[in-house]
């Protein structure tokens, strides 16, 4: 099969840094497939957003404490730490698409569960957390499998188009999730957003377990867990250093910017004088922020280097969070929301690019596993840490420092790691749409 053809797997050797990229708009979705995988990470994220929303503010009322909203986000985030490693190693040896449908079916019946003892009448603490963490048990699951099966679908010339793209699909569901849940929550109360979860599960499972029969399987033999974890963690300390850079790069990126939404519910309260609706309200500015970060991440790619979007997208990040946690306007606020979605989203598609182009394909969803666990643990871990501050510090100071501490780092890893340093502002030439 020639380079040029759809559905043709790219060779080993082949890395982002060193093919050119087809950089025109829809390259991805000429790719058969890929429109699926997009679709179920839209409706399963959409799902997962809602829960977010939902138990986060319900914890909140329960509670009275911030403290209680970030351990929602803990909950939803930690999973991966424990279910990671199995779930990395498995998306290397068995069927991707499947893996997909197990996860989010997990994750469906976590909040059919939360729904039907929320109509029964019998809300709590105990099962705002424990119904939360089986939707995180769910997205554990099936994050490996479908972040090692789009390179293997679409080949290292589109993942530069197509990070971005499920950045809109994962991150853009920021914005259509709290956008239908938040009035649900405020005029019918927790049940039906449970219930709404519940059928995005439904729909993302249903488009996984359509895909089992038309997507690349890479043949693995089995020889237990530990020893191929093993392999990919040598992969990433000693052969491919870039990756492992990538790797420290978004650690720091997610425990310092991206593991502020337990910190919302105190925002709209105490700086905006808001409840559900405000917050509500806040999520969705940062999903639609999500959007248009992924969309500027697949115009610039027509001109501007990858290194170069990658740090001017993770400086706007951490500066963003000051403005957001300073704002005592409603509209100040929604605008600090909103480029906080748009940075973090924009930085995300291309540390997500950058890192499955960079990796052999045999190790992908072990690498993939071992960045689910990053991000993951740290932001949970950080989540916690936050929430508990904001008990003895004023919530603007949570959110600002922590994004300031991320902007210095950033420029420190610049100047000690060469990798992470751009050539220049602008990229080498592009696939143009006419010879993709």
């Amino acid at each position: 099969m020639g380079d040029n053809e759809p559905k043709e797997v790219s060779p080993k050797d082949e890395v982002i840094g060193e093919v050119e990229q087809d950089v025109s708009m829809f390259a991805s979705f000429r790719v058969y497939g890929f429109g699926r995988i997009w679709a179920a990470i839209l409706s399963g994220n959409s799902g997962r957003f809602s829960i977010i929303v939902v138990a986060g503010w319900e914890a909140y009322k329960i509670s009275h404490s911030a403290f209680w909203s970030s351990i929602i986000a803990f909950c939803i985030l930690i999973p991966v730490a424990a279910v990671g490693p199995i779930a990395g190693a498995a998306a290397d040896r068995v069927n991707k698409a499947s893996q997909m449908a197990v996860g989010q079916s997990v994750a469906l019946l976590s909040a059919l569960v939360a729904a039907v003892f929320l109509i029964i009448g019998r809300p709590s603490l105990l099962l705002m957390v424990l119904t939360t963490a089986g939707v995180g048990v769910g997205n554990a699951i099936q994050n490996p499998a479908w972040s090692s099966l789009t390179p293997a679908v679409i080949g290292v010339r589109r993942m530069v188009n197509g990070g971005a793209m499920i950045r809109i699909a994962q991150q853009g569901s920021e914005f259509l999730g709290p956008a239908v849940a938040t009035p649900l929550l405020v005029k019918l109360g927790p049940a039906p957003v449970y219930l709404l979860a519940t059928v995005c599960y439904a729909v993302a499972t249903s488009l996984s377990i359509s895909l089992r029969n038309h997507v690349p399987h890479t043949p693995y033999v089995k020889r237990g867990i530990y020893n191929p974890l093993k392999e990919a963690l040598a992969y990433v300390s000693t052969k491919q250093r870039m990756v492992g850079g990538l790797l420290i790069l978004v650690g720091l990126h997610c425990g310092l910017t991206m593991a502020y939404t337990g910190l919302l519910p105190k925002l709209a309260q105490t700086n905006l004088r808001g409840a559900g609706g405000i917050y509500g309200e806040l999520m969705t500015a940062v999903g639609i922020g999500a959007i248009a970060g992924a969309v500027f991440v697949i115009l610039g790619a027509r001109w501007l280097d990858l290194k170069f979007m990658l740090v001017l997208t993770g400086i706007i990040s951490g500066l963003s969070l000051v403005l957001l946690g300073i704002s005592k306007d409603v509209f100040l606020a929604l605008f600090g929301a909103l480029l906080v979605g748009a940075s973090q989203s924009a930085f995300m598609a291309l540390y997500l690019a950058l890192l499955q182009g960079s990796t052999a394909r045999e190790v992908r969803g072990r690498v993939a596993a071992f960045s689910n666990i990053l991000v993951g643990s740290t932001m949970s871990t950080f989540a916690l840490l936050w929430g508990a501050l904001t008990s003895a510090f004023p919530v603007v100071w949570v959110l600002a420092v922590p994004g300031v501490v991320f902007v210095v780092c950033l420029g420190i890893m610049i100047a000690v790691t060469p990798w992470l340093k751009p050539p220049s502002m602008t990229r080498l030439p592009t696939l143009s749409p006419s010879n993709a």
